[in-house]
């Protein structure tokens, strides 16, 4: 994995957060909630500032991929905004993986954050430079949530202002396999990051901790895709996984998602955490994809970032 020239800046009360949308426009399509989402963002002291097309509607995506990739470059490149954030989710992400530059993006280094389909983007972005990106909550689905539990943007504004308790990953986690492990995060939504396999923007997977989740779908989806995942030879390389909290994931034949992850993942020694709230859970841990974390069944904080993931905020932000 690329060692990065140097880590994104801290984000803190105060400074400005862009918003952008990268795939389903909606924004568009609910309106109310992603402007409670703002507010919320305001409301901890932020300024926000909308990308051109984040409220766009170009058929089933917010926008075509030049304008969706211009905004993000016109953030990234925006001196005054300090961290980028996804407005929602959807498909179609990957749409914009052919126009991304990478020494572009390199070259601006701030905190980008996402949630569902933009974690393919944000992994991305991470193999190519080696700069920490950000898993963690959308403006419309989780800020604008009025019955979001507070911890959710807690957790998030922690870790964007760098603070060392952010690093505490301390959720109650169960083991398929325990164990002990170390590595760079590579953290997302399994079937959007399927779509980066084979491609030149696919994670590095050697001694990664894999951090995965998704919802609305059936196990034997689920099935497919990380088996997929194992033909590809990821589960060979990787030191250890992480099963994030499942959210409307549908069970079949009698088996639910953790008695499929054990059969797909039978025969290799790494450990397996399941159970982390990140993803699509309404309480979810914020993770700096690219940072080295440590899972231990043993210890009393099962998850820990051992590596900075922004450079220090000012002692008094």
């Amino acid at each position: 994995m690329p060692q990065p020239s140097r880590l994104p800046a801290a984000a803190v009360k105060g400074d400005r957060i862009g918003v952008i949308t990268v795939s389903a426009p909606e924004p568009h399509q609910h309106p109310d909630t992603y402007v409670q989402g703002i507010e919320v963002l305001r409301g901890r002291g932020f300024e926000i500032v909308e990308a051109p097309g984040a409220r766009g509607a170009h058929g089933y995506r917010a926008g075509d991929e030049k304008q969706l990739l211009a905004d993000l470059y016109t953030m990234l490149e925006n001196p005054t905004v300090a961290a980028v954030v996804c407005a929602g989710g959807g498909w179609n992400a990957n749409r914009l993986l052919r126009h991304l530059d990478a020494a572009r993006i390199a070259a601006n280094p701030k905190p980008i954050v996402g949630v569902s389909d933009p974690t393919l983007l944000l992994n991305a972005i991470t193999a190519r430079t080696g700069i920490p990106t950000f898993h963690g909550p959308a403006v419309i689905w989780d800020l604008g949530n009025p019955d979001a539990p507070a911890h959710t943007a807690d957790h998030f504004l922690s870790v964007l202002a760098g603070r060392p308790e952010a690093a505490r990953i301390d959720a109650p986690l169960a083991w398929l396999r325990p164990g002990r492990a170390r590595g760079h995060l590579v953290a997302g939504c399994l079937s959007s990051l399927h779509s980066l396999l084979g491609t030149r923007w696919e994670p590095d997977w050697d001694g990664a901790i894999f951090a995965w989740e998704d919802a609305f779908k059936s196990v034997e989806i689920l099935d497919q895709v990380l088996t997929h995942f194992r033909d590809c030879g990821v589960l060979d390389r990787i030191a250890g996984m992480v099963v994030g909290e499942p959210v409307a994931v549908e069970p079949s034949g009698g088996w639910g998602l953790m008695e499929m992850v054990a059969d797909v993942c039978d025969g290799y020694a790494f450990p397996i955490a399941t159970g982390l709230p990140f993803g699509h859970t309404p309480t979810k841990w914020t993770l700096p994809i690219g940072a080295t974390v440590r899972i231990d069944a043993e210890a009393q904080v099962p998850m820990l970032i051992e590596s900075p993931w922004v450079t220090p905020a000012p002692s008094n932000a």
